[in-house]
């Protein structure tokens, strides 16, 4: 019984972090953007961030049409823009590419007026080959 006790105590720590990380995990996250140029003939991969995790969120028994119901989504709060400029383009031809670099993340409702709110793709993105 006594020894029980010593391996739970001796747990505990390590169960209440896992419980911490479960409950917000809504954080930077490196990502990859592959970017196709087909004027330009050229393919890169950009390393960036985004937001991504899990959010707590309590799904209602009784739905009811008159209320609302959402749930909280890992959003980003604050975000700059970098640009990218392919090389070896035609005269006249757009070789600027602008991506988005997450600076920070929370757990919010969707603000459809500047991100998608649907479900993720399971495709990953690459360069097509010709």
């Amino acid at each position: 019984m006594r020894m029980r006790f010593v391996v739970m105590v001796m747990l505990l720590p390590a169960l209440m972090r896992a419980g911490s990380e479960c409950r917000s995990s809504c954080r930077l996250t490196n990502i990859s953007i592959t970017m196709e140029s087909e004027e330009c003939g050229s393919c890169i991969t950009i390393d960036t961030t985004a937001c991504a995790g899990f959010c707590t969120t309590q799904d209602r028994v009784y739905r009811s049409p008159m209320m609302q119901n959402y749930q909280n989504t890992c959003n980003i709060i604050e975000w700059t823009y970098n640009t990218y400029e392919f090389k070896r383009c035609p005269p006249g031809i757009d070789s600027v590419f602008t991506y988005p670099v997450a600076l920070s993340c929370e757990c919010s409702k969707c603000n459809s007026d500047i991100a998608d709110c649907g479900a993720l793709s399971q495709q990953t993105s690459s360069c097509t080959v010709h």
